[in-house]
C-alpha cells in the first residue's frame, strides 16, 4: 500500500470539490505525517483552498500526525475515518483540536461515511 499515493488521491479529490475549495480558502496549514511503522515522513498543505501532497518532513508543522502506514493509508484513502483509530489510540495528533476536525469533515465530504 503506498501512502503517498493515497495522499496525493485525497489531494486531488479535495481540489476537484468546489465546495471544499471555498470552505478551506482561508485555512492555511501544513501538516505533517509520521508513519511509525515504516519511519516515513509526508506532508499535506492546505493554502487557499488548494491542497497538495509530498514526501519528507514538514518543517514547522501546525498539526502532526502520526500513526502506523497502514492506519494513514485508510484515513486519507477513505476507508476509514480518523475519528475511529484517534478514539482507539492507533493515531497521535499534535496540534489544535480544530484542524483535526476539519480534517475529519474534509474525508466525510469526499467519501462519506
Amino acid at each position: 500500500m503506498d501512502l503517498l499515493a493515497a495522499l496525493e488521491t485525497f489531494a486531488e479529490q479535495c481540489n476537484q470539490n468546489q465546495r471544499l475549495r471555498q470552505m478551506n480558502r482561508d485555512w492555511n496549514r501544513l501538516v505533517e505525517l509520521w508513519a511509525t511503522d515504516t519511519d516515513q515522513r509526508y506532508w499535506l498543505k492546505s493554502e487557499a483552498g488548494w491542497i497538495t501532497a509530498g514526501p519528507g518532513d514538514a518543517v514547522d508543522a501546525e498539526l502532526k500526525i502520526s500513526a502506523r502506514n497502514d492506519v494513514l493509508h485508510d484515513i486519507f484513502s477513505g476507508i476509514i475515518t480518523p475519528t475511529e483509530p484517534y478514539n482507539a489510540g492507533d493515531l497521535l495528533v499534535k496540534g489544535r483540536q480544530d484542524d483535526m476536525m476539519r480534517l475529519d469533515i474534509i474525508t466525510l465530504l469526499i467519501w462519506g461515511e
